[in-house]
């Protein structure tokens, strides 16, 4: 157990919690995002993978307006990312949705 490699999303979500924390320390979004951020992740971890990327996919076409099949084209290309790159990736958009 000791030789395993840490899952890459926790340290995402470390940071992502961590950050948003900091951005309700800094009165920049209302404190109930951070709570409503754990209890999602918490959910999240519940649910079937399979179940959760299509939650995703359907998600993320309904805020960018676009069709299911482009969500779903979009998120295969940033799955197939190497994970150092995908995480890149993914603490870039969080931070312009923070900003946003």
């Amino acid at each position: 157990m000791a030789n395993e490699q840490p899952d890459p999303m926790d340290s995402f979500e470390t940071w992502l919690l961590r950050r948003v924390a900091q951005a309700v320390e800094a009165g920049e979004v209302p404190s109930s995002l951070l709570t409503e951020l754990q209890a999602e992740i918490e959910a999240a971890r519940e649910r079937p993978q399979e179940e959760g990327r299509a939650e995703a996919v359907q998600d993320i076409a309904e805020k960018l307006g676009i069709p299911l099949k482009q969500a779903e084209h979009m998120l295969a290309t940033l799955e197939a990312q190497p994970t150092v790159t995908r995480e890149l990736l993914m603490r870039r958009i969080a931070e312009a949705w923070l900003e946003g």
